[in-house]
């Protein structure tokens, strides 16, 4: 007597696929790396695949997949730019009509490539003769006001007119509900159809209670060797005199007490007038440029650096008699993490690496800038997310004795417990395919 078992979703998938790629004449990579994406949505594992930069046979399973609504949540592909992104959506919908299905895709942009409605006014106030200004007023209202949409602006104008978020300053914008990013950005919690940048998709990830994107079925990271890159500079930030002391007047200003402040910024003036004076005179190099990684600097100016992290403290201090607004306990809260930022410099058991960087010629001559010690730890965290599959791909991870050890140990996915990784070698590369 035989046994009747019901064919499962991976295994429907499995025959569509085959099937497509029976009927249409593709790469036999194309093929091998469609159903590896199938066993990673099964299987929940991490997938590390060279592939061809136009082998966009992943997608196949992805769009056949898509049409079982119940079992699959979608999926979320992150890739390394702008033009990669509108790459990859005009390749869903070329494949999209030749398998017969039809998805909304959410093509997630950051920030700066969008139109600031508030920018754009007072820029135009000074440039009306402008017509291409004139045009994207015109059309504002009605529609998504894309950098891509305006090939003709010159990078100098654009970024006199697009979103130049430093948090607060979207906050209070007037524009924020009519905002087309913010309208547009709303939307991506929902979207089950993504194709970000990898930027956005680090910053998603690292949004562990309040993500950009919703878990899909599975991730795909296109260009992923870029992607190290992105993760470490996201763990980073730098500290500027001008940054300090505008914290400050600008508290002051709130709390209507402007001694209160003045104190503090005669110490940062003073410890940056050290910190500049000691790197012109021991580390400027020819250029006169200087990107100093030594503690010897750390370790000189050490008693100056407690001096304005106590200051700083005392200040913060001070600040609690009076009423909190919401532009003061954002401000607070920034003046915090600087505070700590100074006091992990000169305490034991520093999390982040520091180094000091000199450009004589920029406005703020002088940067603190940090960076987290265990990034590759923060950086397996990101995909430890056992709820489905990842599969990371690029024209180039394969750099010794045809292994992806090198790519694996830079995101930190050897330090991932309970998920499996499986390696995949183009045809005819390696002589450890499938080890």
């Amino acid at each position: 007597m035989s046994i009747w078992k019901e064919e499962s979703f991976e295994d429907k998938i499995y025959d569509e696929v085959e099937s497509f790629f029976n009927i249409h004449e593709l790469k036999e990579e194309d093929e091998t790396l469609a159903l590896d994406i199938i066993d990673s949505l099964r299987d929940k594992n991490i997938l590390v695949v060279e592939k061809d930069d136009n082998n966009y046979g992943y997608l196949i399973p992805l769009l056949y997949a898509s049409k079982d609504k119940e079992t699959f949540k979608g999926f979320l592909i992150s890739t390394a730019t702008i033009f990669l992104q509108n790459k990859l959506k005009e390749e869903i919908d070329k494949l999209s009509k030749l398998i017969d299905v039809d998805i909304p895709v959410t093509v997630a942009k950051g920030h700066v490539n969008y139109v600031c409605m508030k920018r754009l006014e007072k820029y135009l106030r000074s440039h009306q003769e402008n017509k291409t200004l004139n045009e994207i007023s015109k059309k504002i209202g009605k529609e998504m006001i894309d950098k891509k949409d305006y090939p003709s602006i010159s990078n100098e104008i654009w970024t006199n007119i697009n979103i130049n978020i430093n948090g607060e300053s979207c906050k209070k914008c007037l524009y924020r509900d009519e905002c087309k990013y913010y309208l547009n950005r709303r939307s991506w919690p929902s979207a089950s159809y993504v194709i970000c940048t990898h930027e956005l998709l680090v910053a998603s990830l690292k949004r562990k209670d309040n993500p950009m994107f919703k878990d899909p079925s599975l991730l795909i990271v296109d260009e992923a060797s870029i992607l190290k890159e992105k993760v470490s500079n996201s763990y980073e930030g730098y500290i500027t005199k001008n940054m300090l002391k505008s914290i400050i007047n600008e508290i002051s200003y709130i709390i209507g007490d402007k001694e209160l402040g003045e104190e503090i910024v005669n110490i940062i003036e003073s410890f940056y007038d050290k910190l500049g004076t000691l790197i012109k005179s021991k580390y400027m190099s020819e250029d006169n440029n200087c990107k100093i990684y030594s503690k010897e600097v750390i370790n000189t100016l050490k008693d100056d650096i407690l001096l304005l992290f106590n200051s700083l403290s005392n200040f913060r201090k001070e600040l609690g008699f009076y009423q909190n607004s919401g532009d003061l306990i954002y401000l607070k809260k920034l003046l915090k993490k600087y505070t700590n930022i100074l006091y992990d410099m000169v305490g034991k058991g520093s999390k982040h690496i520091y180094y000091f960087h000199f450009q004589p010629n920029s406005k703020n001559s002088i940067s603190i800038k940090y960076g987290r010690k265990d990034i590759y730890s923060l950086s397996a965290s990101l995909f430890a997310n056992n709820k489905y599959g990842k599969v990371f791909t690029d024209s180039n991870m394969i750099v010794d004795n045809d292994d992806y050890k090198a790519f694996i140990e830079s995101l930190g996915l050897d330090k991932i417990d309970n998920i499996e990784i499986v390696k995949e070698y183009p045809l005819g590369k390696s002589k450890v395919k499938n080890k």
